[in-house]
């Protein structure tokens, strides 16, 4: 049930301030309510729902602060992978693309290409830091298509200066990539507010946003 309900909240199901409805789940669901009740506790201890004494539970309102926050933080630890990386001696070595990268959708592609970056820092608690912002992400992502129409071309370019190994360039694409969706937290926010998470239209110029 907590694995169920979590793709639920990571695929945008709720929309923002939503209440979450126990019994609806349940009886949707045909089990009692107390398997639901005790998964929803733990995405809110998880920081992916919030609760209200004799409220219930809610689908948290982000900020547009926080959301920047989460991107920094995402740029900040995989700068530092990037960074130690080419301070080692010899060098370590990038991973092939996996079939994990290769497939699925945007934001599940991105979060397997950062993981395979973030672990050439060798540090599994900065790794595991990294895995933590891509859940708390992960909602805002599912939305980015309808607001960045190339993502899917910049996710390859930095595969690509990834498994070439080149350093400096991928630490170039990864701040530009971070910078952005910062820039566009507001238009992001927007469009989870809309609980739509449908590509933008094609009709808007590749170069836009860019």
């Amino acid at each position: 049930m907590y694995r169920t309900l979590m793709e639920r909240v990571l695929a945008g199901a709720f929309s923002p301030g939503a209440r979450i409805d126990v019994n609806e789940i349940a009886a949707a669901d045909g089990v009692s309510p107390t398997p639901v009740r005790n998964a929803l506790n733990r995405l809110v201890g998880a920081g992916l729902l919030v609760s209200h004494s004799n409220e219930g539970f809610f689908a948290p309102i982000l900020s547009e602060q926080y959301v920047r926050e989460l991107y920094d933080s995402s740029a900040a630890l995989l700068g530092f992978a990037i960074a130690r990386a080419a301070n080692v001696r010899p060098p370590p070595k990038s991973a092939p693309i996996s079939r994990a990268r290769a497939d699925g959708a945007i934001e599940q592609r991105t979060e397997a290409a950062f993981r395979d970056i973030m672990q050439l820092c060798a540090n599994t608690q900065l790794c595991a830091a990294l895995d933590d912002i891509a859940l708390r992400l992960r909602p805002v992502r599912v939305h980015e298509s309808g607001v960045i129409v190339n993502g899917a071309a910049e996710l390859r370019r930095i595969l690509r200066v990834y498994e070439a190994f080149d350093l400096t360039e991928l630490d170039r694409l990864i701040g530009a990539y971070h910078r952005r969706r910062i820039r566009l937290a507001s238009e992001l926010l927007a469009k989870m507010q809309q609980g739509d998470p449908r590509p933008a239209a094609a009709a808007r110029p590749a170069g836009e946003r860019a």
